[in-house]
């Protein structure tokens, strides 16, 4: 293990503990420290953050997270790639924030967040501490059905884990079916993916309606209507009818032509004059 690799652990063991005060005897049994050369450099490494101020060193033999920054507000943006960001209230900035200091946060979410000390030849970083609102709490997604549990897969900049989704939540569901789901249980520290339960089976992917009805779900559109509006919808035949043909102007017979208004102002004054007056002829 190299110190490149050895201060990625470090962090990561740092980050998921904020606020905790730990030994080297802890930290060198979180990550397996067992020989001596690697207990020392873990020890260099943990002195250099504690110097970049990413880390408080709280005695000889103890270090915590370094929090002593303000507590702000702001909007998750969560990105496929991984690069997620967080946007402060009263600004349109973006910092970033990486996937093990989200909490598992969604797009469009409200958090409590707070920077990271900035350190040498890093940008600015900022770490995801509460969720103060869930911008949505369904989605929309293809289900996979296996013997024993089932999953919403959604697009990859929804979730960083598949949505669990016991069989007995299924609603029927199987593989393929596209579906909209209800989160009952968010993630935490302990687990990783949502638990969900099917709301709505929409239809095997790949069907017209069922492509169109995702998409109205997936932005929270209506999909469905009432009976009677329904109803009143499958009574319109499409034909037209004699009282159509009374209230609308009948262009079949004339040659139309069309321009750009903004340029050609007298190409649409001509336009006019050829429809009300068809004897001028065209042009």
């Amino acid at each position: 293990m190299n110190k490149a690799q050895l201060t990625e652990m470090l962090q990561e063991f740092f980050a998921n503990q904020p606020g905790v005060t730990l030994s080297f005897k802890e930290i060198f049994r979180g990550l397996h420290l067992t020989t001596h050369p690697l207990k020392m450099l873990a020890i260099d490494i943990m002195e250099e953050m504690a110097w970049d101020d990413y880390l408080a060193k709280v005695s000889d033999n103890s270090y915590r997270l370094n929090q002593s920054v303000q507590v702000m507000e702001g909007k998750f943006v969560r990105k496929s790639n991984g690069k997620n960001s967080v946007i402060p209230d009263g600004s349109e900035k973006p910092i970033f924030v990486s996937e093990r200091n989200s909490m598992g946060a969604l797009n469009g979410d409200r958090v409590e967040f707070t920077f990271l000390a900035r350190r040498k030849n890093h940008i600015k970083e900022a770490q995801v501490n509460k969720i103060l609102e869930r911008a949505k709490d369904s989605f929309v997604g293809r289900l996979k059905v296996d013997k024993d549990i089932a999953y919403l897969v959604t697009p990859g900049d929804v979730f960083a884990h598949n949505i669990i989704i016991p069989r007995r939540k299924l609603k029927g569901g199987k593989t393929d079916d596209k579906a909209v789901v209800r989160i009952i249980e968010w993630p935490d520290e302990e687990n990783k993916s949502p638990i969900g339960e099917v709301v709505d089976v929409l239809g095997q992917k790949g069907d017209n309606d069922v492509e169109m009805n995702s998409i109205l779900a997936q932005y929270g559109l209506p999909y469905k209507y009432p009976k009677n509006v329904e109803d009143a919808a499958n009574k319109i035949t499409g034909e037209i009818t004699e009282q159509d043909y009374k209230e609308r102007e009948d262009f079949r017979d004339i040659s139309l032509a069309g321009g750009r208004k903004s340029h050609r102002p007298e190409r649409c004054q001509g336009l006019r004059r050829c429809t009300q007056y068809p004897e001028v002829g065209e042009w």
